[in-house]
């Protein structure tokens, strides 16, 4: 049972970028399934760390593109991602410490945060990217 569901509204436009909503969608689901299912906290913590180590690349990946291009809200834009990487790798750091209490929080945060951030801070770089060459 999938905690979100991709569909066009999250769709900013942008392939790779949509392509790489899409798996951290996919990873927050698998965190979900496993959390569910009560699985080995080695799962859960592979699957936080590897939820961590993707946004880290994702945010790279677009924070270069809006770069490039000489997006006008960079900064702003930066400064979200800077805060859920750190939020993020202390999931990561609790979860290997035995000392993440609730495991529905942290889902709630990631879902929420990721739905808000795509449907309205990037989707508002989309037409600015692709009036820039960037589909």
């Amino acid at each position: 049972m999938a905690l979100v569901t991709w569909d066009q509204s999250y769709s900013v436009s942008v392939s790779k970028m949509d392509a790489q909503h899409q798996k951290l969608f996919s990873l927050i689901n698998r965190l979900h399934e496993a959390m569910r299912q009560g699985q080995a906290q080695a799962i859960v913590q592979d699957t936080v760390h590897e939820l961590a180590n993707y946004t880290v690349t994702h945010f790279r990946a677009e924070e270069e593109l809006l770069r490039r291009t000489n997006y006008p809200e960079f900064a702003a834009h930066q400064a979200e991602h800077q805060k859920f990487v750190a939020k993020v790798q202390q999931f990561s750091e609790d979860v290997k410490a035995g000392k993440l209490t609730s495991s529905i929080s942290v889902l709630g945060f990631l879902k929420d945060w990721l739905a808000q951030h795509i449907q309205q801070t990037d989707r508002s770089y989309g037409a600015y990217l692709n009036a820039h060459g960037v589909l």
